[in-house]
């Protein structure tokens, strides 16, 4: 049902009157809000296009245009693309509220990748072009299920064979995460020193070396043995407290560019990790933003 539809049988049903100008709803302008638990703004107006943001239940969007289909151009933050209206209760400039069709939006498929490397292609078949690869341990969101041993993810397309499908919430902060990264705030102003992993002095992977082994779960030493040997990898954009966040910086690589990493930090939370910086030459906060960005490689979670 389009927005116009929408908003006339609701103020029919109120006894209310719209003016129509052109075959338009002269208040098709309005806000609403989302009433499932987390409704994605998308790039198009259909369920296969790429996920921009995601608006949780109670949000407030803009909405600047019924683009039919039951589909809403809307602003969410600074940001517009596209919303499906059965989730959304609309409130218009003139006062009328169109309730929302349903209550509760389908759960996102997620997939851990299993293979060492995927390949993502630009069809679902081996005969299409490789357009961008996944490591082993990356969770994607699944956009849609083919059928025929593929999912559409937002780059592309992968083989079914690889992935397992896994919870919605599988990458949530761990009560584990949340104590490495306690830990690693009490370790704030402890010196850096070349080849030291703790108590009171630390090199960057020695620092997180030593708060798993204190926590009960011992990983690899050496920032390249960590990105090669300790947890799985996720996306940077959805790192969680705990997690080790890599870089690379080619003037830091004395192995002449056959190590992945020259430097390793813990993300705490809010575009922030902690690290033993050379720097400083100590145990600080720096944020993942501005200087260290062009440099991140990789994060991986631990547990």
């Amino acid at each position: 049902m389009t927005f116009k539809a929408k908003a006339v049988r609701v103020a029919a049903a109120a006894g209310l009157a719209l003016v129509m100008t052109t075959g338009v709803a002269f208040a098709s302008i309005g806000s609403a809000t989302v009433t499932a638990d987390s409704l994605r703004l998308r790039t198009e107006a259909s369920t296969s296009s790429t996920t921009m943001a995601k608006a949780p239940k109670g949000a407030t969007v803009t909405v600047e245009e019924d683009v039919g289909n039951g589909w809403y151009k809307v602003t969410y933050g600074n940001q517009t693309g596209y919303m499906s209206g059965d989730w959304l209760t609309i409130s218009l400039a003139d006062g009328t509220v169109v309730p929302a069709a349903q209550g509760t939006e389908p759960e996102q498929k997620r997939g851990l990748i299993t293979a060492d490397v995927l390949n993502v292609r630009s069809g679902a078949d081996t005969s299409y072009e490789k357009v961008a690869s996944l490591k082993g341990g990356t969770v994607v969101d699944i956009v849609a299920d083919l059928g025929n041993g593929w999912y559409q993810i937002d780059s592309g397309y992968i083989s079914a064979e690889y992935v397992t499908l896994v919870g919605a919430d599988y990458e949530s902060s761990s009560a584990l995460g949340a104590s490495a990264a306690a830990m690693a705030r009490s370790l704030l102003g402890c010196r850096y020193r070349s080849g030291a992993a703790g108590p009171s002095s630390f090199d960057c992977s020695g620092l997180i070396y030593y708060i798993y082994k204190q926590l009960g779960h011992p990983i690899a030493r050496g920032s390249s043995s960590q990105y090669y040997n300790s947890g799985y990898f996720v996306s940077t954009s959805a790192m969680q407290p705990g997690d080790l966040i890599f870089f690379f910086d080619r003037r830091f690589d004395s192995s002449g560019g056959t190590l992945p990493t020259t430097h390793v930090g813990m993300y705490v939370g809010d575009g922030q990790f902690i690290h033993a910086s050379t720097t400083s030459y100590r145990v600080q906060y720096d944020s993942i933003y501005g200087y260290y960005a062009p440099y991140i490689v990789g994060a991986k979670r631990i547990g």
